[in-house]
């Protein structure tokens, strides 16, 4: 990812766990996106069932927008999802 990537997650200490959280991920349109975040999700969310993920390509073609409904438990698991997605490095934004 470059530096100019939004990856940080916002208002921490209004956040109350466990939560649903709703994340949405913007890629470069490659045909191994979805797989790797796929294989980061389950890394984080073992049960996580894959079949939720949705994408939908840009209007141009260049990029994906991949949204996904997670089940966080505490504050270290969004830490340390964020930093695998940071390190794709075909996604561009996490929201």
């Amino acid at each position: 990812m470059s530096d100019n990537q939004n990856i940080q997650p916002l208002n921490e200490e209004l956040w109350q766990f466990p939560m649903d959280y709703p994340i949405r991920l913007i890629g470069n349109a490659v045909p191994e996106l979805r797989d790797e975040v796929q294989a980061i999700l389950l890394k984080h969310f073992p049960d996580f069932d894959s079949n939720n993920i949705v994408v939908q390509p840009s209007s141009k073609g260049n990029y994906h927008s991949i949204r996904a409904q997670l089940r966080f438990e505490n504050i270290q698991q969004v830490h340390a999802l964020y930093a695998d997605l940071k390190a794709c490095e075909h996604i561009k934004t996490a929201l």
